[in-house]
Protein backbone atom coordinates (compact mmCIF):
# COMPACT_ATOMS: atom_id res chain seq x y z
CA UNK A 1 0.00 0.00 0.00
CA UNK A 2 0.99 3.68 -0.66
CA UNK A 3 -0.38 6.47 1.24
CA UNK A 4 -1.09 9.49 -0.61
CA UNK A 5 -2.15 13.01 0.83
CA UNK A 6 -4.17 14.93 -1.59
CA UNK A 7 -5.81 18.26 -1.53
CA UNK A 8 -10.18 17.99 -3.23
CA UNK A 9 -12.14 20.80 -4.36
CA UNK A 10 -15.58 20.37 -2.26
CA UNK A 11 -17.81 18.85 -5.33
CA UNK A 12 -14.90 16.56 -6.23
CA UNK A 13 -15.17 15.48 -2.06
CA UNK A 14 -18.38 15.25 -2.03
CA UNK A 15 -18.74 12.82 -4.95
CA UNK A 16 -15.66 10.63 -3.59
CA UNK A 17 -17.97 10.48 -0.28
CA UNK A 18 -21.05 9.39 -2.26
CA UNK A 19 -18.76 6.61 -3.75
CA UNK A 20 -17.41 5.55 -0.69
CA UNK A 21 -20.43 4.72 0.66
CA UNK A 22 -20.57 1.80 -1.24
CA UNK A 23 -17.35 0.48 0.46
CA UNK A 24 -18.32 0.96 3.89
CA UNK A 25 -16.80 4.43 3.42
CA UNK A 26 -13.26 3.10 2.32
CA UNK A 27 -12.42 6.48 0.35
CA UNK A 28 -9.11 4.39 -0.89
CA UNK A 29 -11.31 1.61 -2.13
CA UNK A 30 -13.86 4.01 -4.26
CA UNK A 31 -10.77 5.44 -5.37
CA UNK A 32 -8.68 2.76 -6.50
CA UNK A 33 -12.03 0.91 -7.91
CA UNK A 34 -12.31 4.86 -10.11
CA UNK A 35 -9.47 4.78 -11.34
CA UNK A 36 -9.18 1.28 -12.54
CA UNK A 37 -12.82 1.84 -14.21
CA UNK A 38 -11.03 4.88 -15.80
CA UNK A 39 -8.22 2.31 -17.11
CA UNK A 40 -10.67 0.19 -18.26
CA UNK A 41 -12.69 2.94 -20.41
CA UNK A 42 -9.53 4.32 -21.25
CA UNK A 43 -8.23 0.83 -23.02
CA UNK A 44 -11.84 0.33 -24.48
CA UNK A 45 -11.60 3.78 -26.31
CA UNK A 46 -7.80 3.37 -27.95
CA UNK A 47 -9.36 -0.17 -29.25
CA UNK A 48 -12.75 1.43 -30.67
CA UNK A 49 -10.33 4.20 -32.18
CA UNK A 50 -8.15 1.62 -33.77
CA UNK A 51 -10.59 -0.70 -35.06
CA UNK A 52 -11.92 1.86 -37.09
CA UNK A 53 -9.08 4.23 -37.66
CA UNK A 54 -9.92 4.59 -41.12
CA UNK A 55 -13.37 5.68 -40.97
CA UNK A 56 -12.29 8.27 -38.37
CA UNK A 57 -9.20 9.55 -40.65
CA UNK A 58 -11.87 9.85 -43.69
CA UNK A 59 -14.66 11.89 -41.46
CA UNK A 60 -11.62 14.28 -40.06
CA UNK A 61 -10.74 14.84 -43.48
CA UNK A 62 -13.83 15.51 -45.03
CA UNK A 63 -14.35 17.93 -41.81
CA UNK A 64 -11.38 19.70 -41.84
CA UNK A 65 -11.94 20.54 -45.74
CA UNK A 66 -15.68 21.54 -45.53
CA UNK A 67 -14.85 24.00 -42.39
CA UNK A 68 -11.69 25.45 -45.22
CA UNK A 69 -14.09 25.71 -48.04
CA UNK A 70 -16.72 27.09 -45.60
CA UNK A 71 -19.43 24.24 -45.61
CA UNK A 72 -19.66 24.40 -41.91
CA UNK A 73 -22.77 25.17 -39.28
CA UNK A 74 -22.92 27.27 -36.46
CA UNK A 75 -23.93 25.46 -33.15
CA UNK A 76 -26.15 28.77 -32.84
CA UNK A 77 -27.73 27.28 -35.75
CA UNK A 78 -27.74 23.85 -34.55
CA UNK A 79 -29.49 24.56 -31.82
CA UNK A 80 -31.88 26.46 -33.46
CA UNK A 81 -32.88 23.91 -36.17
CA UNK A 82 -33.31 21.07 -32.86
CA UNK A 83 -35.49 23.59 -31.19
CA UNK A 84 -32.33 23.63 -28.00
Amino acid sequence: MIKRQIDLDEESDRILSGLAQDYHGDLGGALADLLQAHQTVEAFVEECEEAHRDLLLTQKERSERDFREGRFTTWDEVKRRNHL
